[in-house]
């Protein structure tokens, strides 16, 4: 038998009961803990969304860079439900519309992208393209003015050949220098000693004025060389004098010297001693 003892008749008896920690925290801080337990809810809510925008972000980055732009073809759908499925429904039909929105204008910029860059490549294969076809033309156009440059010097240097070697006053002229027709088709002989002679016994042995193949010797055609070096009968080119024949030779004529026909002893001593360059033409 258990006797319950009663300090107070006025006063109830009190009987303690287990109660949760919550509605006790309520009771002893109601407001401070309503405010708490809500602002941590509500920390949690926009910590998901930003944790969902972050992937969404970085789904679209990853889509971009690994599929290119075949990955701006799949739904926007897709990534709307694949995250509210990893993250839960946190995101709104705004925050879902925004993000339709900048799939779209990513789409929109690569595809722009991509229209640009086939735009530069057109552009530079065009220009390519003209610039090889200038340089064609113009390598056409200097073949040709070499060509006919080629076939005027060989028709002046023809002439120049055909031409008579006629009695002429010897002297020295710019008249006669070398041209490109003389340079590019005769045969350039290099620099020659130049010395005067007469018909006189003195210059030629006899008066008879008769070379050694049998002709007159004639001041502006009649030179005398070496047959070793200049084949008689050749017609010879010295510059600064003009076209003469290799008609004569002489004991004192060797190699790289050529002895030049002058009508008179005079002139002989006056013209002196000088040098040329000289061209074998025929």
């Amino acid at each position: 038998m258990v006797t319950v003892r009663k300090q107070n008749v006025n006063k109830t008896v009190t009987t303690q009961k287990t109660t949760s920690v919550f509605p006790v925290a309520r009771e002893v801080f109601p407001l401070r803990f309503h405010l708490t337990f809500r602002s941590v809810t509500q920390m949690s809510i926009s910590l998901r969304k930003h944790a969902a925008m972050f992937l969404a972000a970085t789904f679209t980055v990853g889509s971009m860079a690994t599929f290119g732009a075949a990955a701006l073809e799949q739904p926007t759908a897709v990534l709307s439900s694949t995250l509210n499925h990893s993250v839960g429904t946190v995101l709104t039909s705004a925050e879902i519309s925004n993000a339709q929105q900048a799939m779209a204008k990513a789409k929109a910029s690569a595809l722009k992208a991509q229209q640009d860059a086939a735009k530069k490549a057109q552009e530079e294969a065009a220009k390519k393209a003209k610039a090889e076809a200038a340089k064609r033309a113009a390598e056409e156009a200097a073949k040709k003015e070499a060509e006919i440059k080629a076939a005027a010097t060989k028709t002046a240097y023809n002439q120049l050949v055909a031409s008579a070697a006629t009695a002429r006053p010897v002297a020295y002229s710019t008249t006669y220098l070398a041209s490109d027709a003389i340079k590019a088709n005769a045969t350039a002989l290099g620099n020659y000693k130049l010395t005067f002679y007469d018909p006189c016994v003195e210059c030629n042995g006899n008066n008879l004025a008769l070379t050694a193949t049998g002709t007159t010797l004639t001041e502006g055609r009649t030179i005398a060389v070496d047959p070793s070096v200049i084949p008689l009968g050749s017609r010879v080119f010295i510059e600064g004098y003009g076209v003469f024949i290799a008609e004569d030779t002489g004991g004192a004529i060797k190699g790289n010297k050529i002895d030049i026909a002058v009508s008179t002893h005079e002139r002989a001593n006056e013209l002196g001693v000088q040098y040329a360059n000289v061209y074998l033409l025929k």
